[in-house]
């Protein structure tokens, strides 16, 4: 017991194990990054369980008209209830994304400034703890994820163009699609299906790799602070 104190006493300080940063250990630490009490980042999660009721009630009404017999009492019950769901998502995503005060610019301007305040020093202690880490693995993060950032911006556009920068245009179509030769039933046709959900499909990966795109673009510059 004492000879192995006694050598690991007499090890040079540099064979010490250093601590890892890794990629999963600084994505942890911004998640547990407190959030603004106001924060409108918080309202796109109620935003997004709306779209996915939406496009659920779509998928049961187009679904039921067209793999039921149309002359079945039920099969206008399960189209009907498709749209009632459908209409109810879309209800929830629009209360989402209001605001809880009529906006104003200079009510816009306060609340911004107010937020940066409440994330200054949560951003610095970030970049601090950063560097506590050895230079040498802060640089090969900060190279890697460069490097990837540029690769994922060249291939972002090969696989969804800008439909993230239509904003909500994609759904606004696609309800179109769905309504705009509606009849009792509905009878829209395999084609407008297909359309309709593959548009719908694009516009939520597209909203994924963003997701991914800006986390590692943040990742770039808090590395890049760190090594400043």
């Amino acid at each position: 017991m004492e000879g192995s104190i006694d050598a690991s006493a007499g090890m040079h300080p540099d064979a010490l194990e250093s601590p890892k940063l890794t990629f999963a250990v600084l994505n942890a630490k911004i998640d547990a990054l407190p959030k603004f009490p106001d924060d409108s980042t918080i309202l796109p999660k109620k935003a997004k369980w709306g779209f996915l009721v939406a496009i659920v009630g779509a998928l049961l009404s187009l679904l039921s008209v067209k793999l039921l017999p149309s002359n079945a009492i039920y099969t206008l019950i399960l189209s009907a209830m498709g749209i009632v769901i459908e209409i109810v998502g879309i209800v929830i995503a629009a209360l989402a994304e209001m605001p809880r005060q009529w906006p104003t610019f200079a009510r816009e301007r306060c609340e911004f400034a107010a937020e940066l305040d409440f994330d200054l020093p949560h951003h610095l202690a970030l970049v601090d703890w950063l560097r506590s880490f050895p230079r040498d693995q802060r640089e090969k993060l900060s190279e890697f994820v460069s490097y990837r950032h540029a690769r994922m911006k060249e291939k972002l556009p090969m696989l969804t163009g800008s439909i993230e920068k239509l904003g909500a245009l994609p759904i606004v179509i696609a309800l179109y699609l769905q309504f705009k030769d509606m009849h009792w039933p509905p009878h829209p046709s395999w084609l407008e299906v297909f359309l309709i959900f593959a548009l719908v499909f694009g516009y939520w990966l597209s909203m994924q790799q963003i997701s991914v795109r800006l986390r590692l673009q943040l990742y770039e510059m808090l590395l890049g602070k760190a090594l400043t």
